[in-house]
């Protein structure tokens, strides 16, 4: 009944407030080495740069972007499947569907077991944010929400998220709608983006806190 209600709550979460943080237990993690079938997806974390202007002036003054969750989930998976030596994580490299800002919610769980019928899912995702179309940091810290369910009964087994400082971001393009959004991020913020990752499977195996 508890897994239930954390369920729903994940489901209609707004993206703006902290995700709820649900422990893994230690069967959870048992279950990572027998299960067959184990996918890793994350969402479109790229909103629409362009256009920002109508020719003669700046319409709007930034740029809808996220954090870069497709980096962050290929780092988790590389070093779970390190520490726990699994090798049938199936990490899907394109990104799902956009969901819409409006909804300020967490993906619907439902459409993951639509696609993948059973086994578990990895999902990450992020909320919304803009960075100035001049360049110049976030209006907010990178936060990215990672969960794993269980599709045979849509169950949440662990639920956790992180976050990270990006630092100065160059100015984005204008008019070009990048394939993805690591693209706008620097190196720097990239390497902090792989610290998260870092910490999210060190909570994850109930490693002491860093």
């Amino acid at each position: 009944m508890r897994t239930a209600v954390l369920l729903v709550a994940m489901l209609v979460l707004p993206a703006c407030a902290s995700a709820p943080r649900v422990p893994a237990t230690a069967e959870t993690i048992a279950s990572l080495a027998r299960e067959r079938q184990i996918v890793a997806v994350h969402y479109h974390a790229l909103g629409t740069p362009g256009p920002l202007h109508n020719g003669a002036r700046l319409v709007h003054g930034s740029v809808t972007m996220a954090a870069p969750t497709g980096w962050i989930k290929d780092r988790f998976v590389q070093s779970l499947e390190a520490r726990l030596g699994l090798q049938q994580i199936r990490n899907v490299p394109e990104p799902r569907f956009a969901y819409l800002e409006r909804e300020r919610a967490a993906p619907d769980a439902r459409a993951l077991k639509r696609t993948f019928e059973r086994g578990l899912v990895f999902d990450f995702y992020s909320p919304w944010q803009y960075l100035p179309a001049a360049g110049g940091r976030l209006y907010r810290a990178s936060e990215i929400q990672v969960r794993l369910l269980r599709l045979d009964d849509l169950s949440l087994l662990w639920a956790d998220s992180c976050s990270f400082d990006a630092g100065h971001l160059p100015p984005p393009p204008l008019f070009l709608r990048l394939e993805s959004v690591e693209k706008l991020y620097t190196p720097a913020a990239l390497g902090r983006a792989s610290g998260c990752a870092d910490v999210l499977v060190a909570r994850l195996l109930g490693d002491p806190e860093r």
